[in-house]
């Protein structure tokens, strides 16, 4: 209920309460008094009676009550009076008990029986008051009842009972009740004005308070209060106003600059303009936080990890994939991917792998939604997966060209809460980006640095910082390493013969026949020169024969073309396994080294493996 209505209430029905009050007091009062004013009167009258009464039987004149009686009846208001002798009275003196007239009423009865007077109001065409007293029998005074009655002390010898109208007391005490009444509202009326007057300016100020906070929750805080007093209630609307002076200097300045500080048409266009500040603030200070976290991850994976996090826990999207943008080979690569049907890899389909030019978003390098085109990208895949699947594409910008791609999949029921947060994504791609950009740049030269940049193999620095994690996993499942030292005889003829160019192209082809050889699991290293070193991983002595030996012919039957022929390399090997020959894995290199140096000098274009003594030039 509104305070205006309040107040009205408060006022009509103090008004009546007062009225009511006032008046039942008056009326009850009133009676009150009346009534004891006509018992007194009728009090005196039926003792002077009674009085009188005893006086003329003193004086053995009990017919001398009858004139008096009559001339009492002239008394204005008086209408009747008499007297009723006790049954023992009328037994005893019989014929001289005169004066009762008519029956007797119960209340004389009862007054007789008890001895106690008694009063009766009875309202009718005519209001009459009825009072009868007992007439007791005494000895006491100037009269001695007992000398002229059978009776003892106290006995009732009758009753005298006078019958009043009291119409006209009755309506004069209505004519002031009345008078009172209307005095108490006009009371009320003052007092009604005067309430109207008090609460006038606090609802005024509690409309105005409503109104200006409910404007400043809206952003808008241009509202401001009149000051119609000089009490508490002006002082609220002075702090009031000034209050709302210095928000609108702050945060209605901030407001206006939304599109500035976020950089996202969406935000800025939301309808309360505080909550929005509140949200872009409190987005701001997460996507900060966010970009001081992962510019201190040690590796790229490290920062996809944190933002498949951010994915899942904040942003509270199930469906998703992340993509990598090779642009040099024009190919994407599936970082991470969330909520995949079993019988789902990706939510695009594989042609967009293997030419990223089918994905939409980076082809454009804009943001690609379904919603408001179902087939505006053919390459999603999910379209079919659930029933009313829709996709979200965001390009990731690198160095001016797409670097990455953010896939969110979102059902019907799902669409409020994406576009509701696709500012936010936004605004954290937008931090990530340089991090990333600045990650996948040290991860390249860190690779460039690990690799030999003419045969693209891992050189020897690679082994020296990854030896242990190679070695500690062979170690905990009990197996071994098989150490292959590898190099092409006679190679320095062919720099000789043919130049260094061809030479280059011999070392990288042999480098192809040696990967195409090799297991997946293996891992092959340019030692130097024309030198290789391949680690077979949990092979043993035989396997690493068996390996060796399939890399000596491959590499003998393999023909080099070159601008002046065709040309065919042999290469030698020498063998020895970790950690079976030697618990240090740099003296195993030595070994098979040695074991290289045996099969060189015993014709070349062989295997050997390392046995005990041998011994090499060194």
């Amino acid at each position: 209920m509104k305070l205006h209505r309040k107040s009205q209430l408060l006022i009509v029905v103090s008004t009546l309460l007062v009225v009511v009050v006032f008046a039942a007091i008056s009326l009850v009062s009133y009676r009150s008094y009346s009534l004891n004013a006509l018992q007194r009167q009728a009090q005196m009258g039926a003792e002077m009676v009674r009085l009188t009464v005893t006086h003329e039987m003193t004086e053995g004149n009990p017919e001398h009550k009858l004139p008096y009686m009559e001339n009492l009846l002239g008394i204005p208001g008086l209408e009747g009076a008499r007297i009723i002798p006790a049954q023992a009275v009328i037994d005893q003196m019989g014929s001289k008990v005169v004066g009762l007239k008519g029956e007797v009423t119960d209340v004389e009865k009862s007054v007789l029986a008890t001895g106690q007077e008694q009063q009766q109001l009875i309202q009718g065409d005519r209001i009459r008051f009825i009072y009868s007293i007992p007439y007791v029998a005494s000895s006491r005074g100037y009269t001695n009842c007992l000398n002229c009655h059978d009776a003892a002390e106290g006995d009732v010898l009758g009753v005298v009972s006078l019958n009043m109208d009291v119409t006209q007391q009755y309506d004069e005490a209505i004519r002031n009740t009345i008078a009172i009444a209307l005095l108490f509202v006009l009371f009320a009326i003052v007092l009604a004005v005067a309430l109207r007057r008090f609460l006038s300016p606090v609802e005024h100020a509690t409309a105005e308070l409503n109104n200006t906070v409910a404007m400043a929750e809206e952003g808008d805080f241009s509202g401001r209060m009149i000051r119609r007093s000089s009490d508490e209630i002006g002082d609220i609307a002075e702090r009031t106003n000034h209050l709302m002076e210095v928000l609108d200097n702050s945060i209605g300045s901030i407001t206006k600059d939304l599109d500035t500080l976020t950089g996202h048409r969406q935000i800025a266009e939301r309808e309360n303009l505080l909550h929005t500040t509140v949200s872009v603030v409190h987005t701001m200070a997460m996507v900060s936080q966010f970009k001081q976290i992962i510019e201190n991850d040690r590796t790229l994976e490290d920062v996809y990890s944190r933002l498949q996090q951010l994915l899942e826990q904040h942003l509270h999207f199930s469906r998703y994939s992340f993509y990598e943008v090779s642009n040099s080979r024009n190919r994407l690569h599936a970082v991470f991917t969330g909520g995949l049907p079993e019988e789902m890899d990706l939510w695009c389909k594989k042609d967009v792998i293997l030419n990223c030019d089918f994905c939409r978003a980076k082809r454009t390098a804009m943001i690609t939604n379904s919603y408001d085109a179902e087939n505006i990208c053919p390459s999603f895949a999910g379209r079919n997966a659930e029933d009313g699947l829709y996709h979200l594409c965001l390009p990731m910008m690198l160095s001016g060209s797409v670097g990455g791609v953010l896939q969110v999949v979102y059902s019907e029921e799902e669409k409020r809460m994406v576009i509701s947060e696709l500012p936010v994504l936004q605004s954290f791609m937008d931090e990530a980006a340089p991090v990333i950009e600045t990650k996948r740049l040290m991860q390249s030269l860190r690779e460039s640095s690990l690799r030999d940049p003419m045969t693209n193999l891992y050189n020897r620095r690679f082994l020296e910082e990854h030896l242990e994690t190679v070695t500690s996993g062979v170690l905990r499942r009990n197996s071994t390493i098989g150490i292959l030292m590898c190099d092409l005889d006679h190679f320095k003829h062919v720099n000789d013969t043919y130049g260094h160019d061809v030479g280059d192209d011999v070392l990288k082809g042999a480098c192809e026949v040696m990967r195409k050889t090799l297991r997946e699991a293996d891992l092959l290293v340019r030692f130097g020169g024309e030198e290789f070193l391949a680690l077979l991983i949990d092979a043993d002595a035989e396997g690493g024969m068996i390996s060796g030996e399939r890399i000596r012919k491959a590499m003998e039957e393999h023909s080099f073309k070159t601008p002046k022929g065709p040309l065919t390399k042999t290469m030698s090997l020498g063998l020895s396994v970790y950690p079976n020959d030697n618990d240090d894995f740099w003296e195993c290199a030595k070994l098979a080294d040695i074991a290289l140096y045996q099969a060189k000098d015993t014709g070349r274009n062989q295997v050997i493996r390392y046995q005990d003594g041998m011994t090499s030039e060194e």
